[in-house]
């Protein structure tokens, strides 16, 4: 039987190796949280209203009932994922409540107008990386 060293049973972390220094998350991206969630907001509200249009294409343009509803599902989940997205972004931007529910209800509509306002006013705020 070999004896060990007393110290941290093996596997775990040596205590003294801890520092209690931050580390940056995306060093490559000096952008806030808020803004990298805004980025991705931006490709999901895009893909949303093209989604929206390939539907439309195949339901009224080929009359394609496989069509419709292999791009009705997608676009139900990218819906879905629009949806959450505004409404977890909203409060950090300053949204009001009535924004996010006009932006839900009018659908790929909704989604221009997040991709708009987002690409007009950006995120400002405290959240804001460089604040205005």
């Amino acid at each position: 039987m070999t004896s060990r060293a007393p110290g941290p049973p093996t596997g775990a972390p040596d205590r003294e190796a801890r520092t209690l220094t931050t580390v940056t998350d995306f060093a490559d991206d000096p952008g806030s949280e808020v803004e990298r969630k805004a980025k991705a907001l931006n490709v999901v509200a895009l893909v949303e209203a093209a989604g929206y249009l390939v539907l439309l294409f195949f339901w009224l343009g080929l009359h394609s009932g496989a069509g419709v509803a292999v791009t009705g599902s997608l676009h139900g989940v990218v819906w879905l994922a629009f949806n959450g997205m505004v409404a977890m972004i909203a409060p950090d931007i300053g949204w009001g409540w009535r924004y996010v529910v006009l932006v839900i209800v009018t659908g790929p509509i909704g989604g221009v107008l997040v991709y708009e306002r987002l690409r007009r006013e950006g995120v400002s705020g405290p959240y804001a990386s460089h604040p205005a």
